[in-house]
């Protein structure tokens, strides 16, 4: 079936842990980011004020090095963090260690969860849906392991088409940086020196994946709906993107079209057996 796809994919997550988090929009590198992320999943959880809100179980999907997983822990919730790549989890791990922080770290597929996940009050998945083969499928696993009533949220992102009148100036622009983009070159290099992307996919596995290259989020909320979410909504995340496009070179903005967004949908509560007229 899909067994190549999933090989190659867990190769290049595996080979890309080492550098990960010294990415720009991967970790968190700067002060004002992390400020920026803590105060969205805590408005996420329903604590915009950081006044207290009850323990919430929280799974995230596709944890990666924990980023979320570490902001939620952080916020006072019990967290599982999940991801297929056993590279990915090590540094996930090294992490919560030296910030004392205790989550449940588990090796998984995103598109098949273990079974005995289940109950979450949230499973938040960040950066993760445009690198599935097969997103409904996730999707559906997701919401099955929410409990009735339950937030299902995704953070991702796509890349806004230039206007008409522009898109020849940015062609030739991107033939002139040999063909890999401006700001795909500029963003390998960090302090003079190459960073190994060992993540980025081929084109032959892009592909293959409906939904990276997004035009718009449109077809995430389409699929939201489709997997039975109540009270979907997509928003975008333009005080995180105002902080990250803050930090990256003046080459990178230039031709930078990411724009990020937060879907969410409620798990239905359970609806009581009518009990047919005597």
């Amino acid at each position: 079936m899909d067994d190549d796809l999933r090989a190659a994919i867990a190769k290049a997550w595996q080979r890309g842990a080492a550098d990960y988090d010294r990415e720009p929009r991967h970790g968190l590198l700067h002060e004002d980011e992390w400020i920026a992320w803590r105060r969205l999943f805590a408005a996420i959880l329903g604590d915009p004020l950081h006044a207290g809100v009850p323990r919430l179980r929280v799974l995230d999907v596709g944890t990666g090095t924990g980023v979320v997983a570490l902001l939620v822990a952080e916020l006072g919730h019990e967290v599982t963090g999940l991801d297929a790549s056993p590279a990915m989890l090590e540094r996930a791990r090294a992490k919560a260690q030296e910030r004392g922080l205790v989550v449940d770290w588990r090796l998984g597929d995103a598109e098949a969860l273990p079974v005995d996940l289940g109950g979450f009050d949230v499973v938040v998945a960040r950066q993760l849906l445009w690198t599935l083969p097969h997103p409904a499928r996730a999707l559906a696993a997701w919401r099955d392991a929410a409990r009735p009533g339950g937030l299902v949220a995704i953070l991702d992102g796509w890349w806004a088409p230039w206007p008409a009148p522009m898109r020849p100036f940015v062609a030739v622009a991107e033939r002139l940086a040999d063909g890999a983009g401006a700001a795909a070159h500029v963003l390998r290099r960090r302090g003079g020196q190459e960073v190994d992307r060992g993540h980025e996919y081929e084109p032959a596995i892009l592909a293959r994946l409906p939904l990276a290259r997004l035009a718009d989020p449109g077809p995430v909320v389409e699929l939201l709906r489709e997997t039975g979410l109540e009270g979907v909504r997509i928003q975008r995340l333009r005080e995180i993107e105002a902080v990250e496009r803050r930090h990256l070179p003046w080459r990178v903005r230039l031709l930078d079209r990411w724009r990020r967004y937060l879907a969410t949908g409620r798990v239905p509560h359970l609806v009581a057996a009518q009990v047919p007229p005597s």
